[in-house]
Formats: C-alpha cells, sequence, structure tokens
C-alpha cells in the first residue's frame, strides 16, 4: 500500500457526511481545511447539538449558532441548545437565537424557555410529535403552534406560571388551549394554576391521555374521542358487577369530561351501598 494515500477523502460524500455528523459542530466546520473535497462539506449536515455552557461549551458566542444553522443547505433533521442559566443573572439577557424555519421538523421539544412565533408563522406542516416542558407561551402562540401542525400524532405538554406575558395578564383571561388534532394519538398534559386550562380535546383516533391539573374541575372535555369513550363504557360495565362502591367528586368530574355519543346503558343490579364523596372546593 502507498503511503499518504488519502483513502477517507475518496468515501462517497453522504459517507463522510456521516462522519462528521459524529463530531461537536466546531470541529466538523474545521475540516473545510483538510482539501477541496471536504470544503463546506459540513453544511450537509442533517443537524448539531450546540452547546453555550461557559466551561465546556464548544460554542461560545450565540451569534455562531444563528450562523451555522443560516449555512446549513440540507434539510434540517434535528437541532438542540444547551446552556446554563445562573440564578445570580437572571436579570440578564437570556441567548437569543434565530431558528430558521423547519419546513420538515417532524419533532419538537422546547424547554425552560420563553416562546414566541413570528407573526407569519403558520405552522408545521410536518410535526408529528410536539413536547413544550416550562415553558412561557401566550394564547394566540400556542394555539398557532398546535392548529398550524395538522400532523401530530404526540402532544406533552408542561405550563405554569403562564402570566409574565403582561398583555395577556392584563386581560385576566385563562390560557385556554383548544385541541383540533384529527391525528393525535398520545395527549399528555401538566396544567397547574387557575390560569391555565384546557377548552376541548376533539381527537377521534386519540388512544392514551394522561392529564395532570391543578383541580378536576379543569381537565379538558373530550369530544370526537371515539377510543377514550369506548375505554370509559368498558369501565363502567367492568364495575357494574360490585356491592359496594364509593366515588369522589374528581372521578365523577374526570367521566363527565368524556363524551360518549350515545346512552351510558350499565346496570348495578348487586349494588347494595353507594358512597359518594364531595368537595367542598367546589361548592363556589
Amino acid at each position: 500500500m502507498m503511503a499518504g494515500v488519502d483513502r477517507i477523502s475518496a468515501l462517497p460524500e453522504e459517507t463522510k457526511v456521516s462522519i462528521l455528523s459524529l463530531l461537536p459542530i466546531t470541529d466538523a466546520v474545521r475540516t473545510s481545511i483538510l482539501s477541496r473535497s471536504w470544503r463546506h462539506l459540513w453544511t450537509l449536515l442533517p443537524g448539531f447539538h450546540a452547546d453555550l455552557n461557559s466551561r465546556r461549551g464548544q460554542i461560545r458566542c450565540p451569534e455562531n449558532v444563528s450562523r451555522i444553522l443560516s449555512s446549513l443547505r440540507g434539510p434540517v433533521r434535528h437541532f438542540s441548545l444547551e446552556f446554563s442559566l445562573s440564578l445570580s443573572y437572571l436579570g440578564a439577557a437570556w441567548p437569543q437565537v434565530q431558528l430558521p424555519y423547519f419546513y420538515s421538523l417532524k419533532d419538537l421539544e422546547l424547554s425552560c424557555i420563553i416562546i414566541s412565533l413570528p407573526s407569519d408563522f403558520c405552522g408545521f406542516k410536518q410535526l408529528t410529535s410536539l413536547k413544550l416542558y416550562r415553558v412561557v407561551i401566550s394564547q394566540q402562540d400556542i394555539q398557532s403552534l398546535i392548529d398550524g401542525s395538522e400532523k401530530l400524532t404526540s402532544i406533552n405538554l408542561y405550563i405554569r406560571h403562564y402570566r409574565l406575558f403582561p398583555n395577556d395578564a392584563a386581560n385576566e383571561q385563562p390560557l385556554s388551549v383548544t385541541f383540533n388534532c384529527p391525528l393525535l394519538r398520545y395527549l399528555r398534559l401538566h396544567f397547574w394554576g387557575e390560569d391555565v386550562q384546557g377548552r376541548i380535546v376533539s381527537a377521534p383516533c386519540l388512544e392514551s391521555a394522561h392529564v395532570t391539573t391543578s383541580s378536576a374541575r379543569y381537565i379538558p372535555r373530550l369530544e370526537n374521542v371515539i377510543p377514550i369513550a369506548a375505554a370509559t363504557l368498558k369501565f363502567m360495565a367492568d364495575i357494574s358487577h360490585v356491592s359496594h362502591l364509593s366515588l369522589n367528586f374528581d372521578l365523577l368530574m374526570c367521566l363527565s369530561r368524556v363524551d360518549v355519543p350515545y346512552t351510558l346503558r350499565v346496570h348495578f343490579q348487586q349494588l347494595k351501598c353507594l358512597n359518594l364523596i364531595g368537595d367542598m372546593r367546589y361548592t363556589d
């Protein structure tokens, strides 16, 4: 074998891009100086992870993240941004990165961030999974995000301390999210506080719904949710043989949120004792 033969550069372009995807983004950019065949090859990367942490971070300046993103020529499949936030610097400005419009984005996960959509936002047409954890977002933006993503099959929302937007706080109206997702299969909601509520869920394909709220009264009503309605009927039928039954108010409120499209015909023929447990929180 002859010495000095560059076999790596002779590899197909797709293979070399796969190799670059395994490197930190800053190292991938530096490969442009290796040879003409590597020049600007990193711009075909499907995405990258940007670490802005001061000690171990590869990228020290948020503006560089924006430059790298704007230089990518291929479809961006994934992107993550990591930075540390010290409580002693809460008054300072957070890193601001201009994100391009990901036309083929399928999975979006954002946490501990203030979300503000552009005025011309028209949704992510290919988005199938949405995860928002401890975010601050306005009524209009979260509704636009959900309504504009028609292919959503999975939604996971954790929203708390909503009223950090002065305009929405002045309105004195709770954050009320309407879900109209024809393909949605999995829904997980964590709404905390009386200023965050789910309003209506219309999802004919919904198979699993996990909802956590500060009160059962804020559980969204499930309309046009055939699998969940069927599960409710099965639950009632499975307990129809009991002789003693205790139901608390929260359970009754949950059952009342399911829109069963036909009459619930369950007979408790062996029931001898029924105990309904109320809650003084709902007497107002």
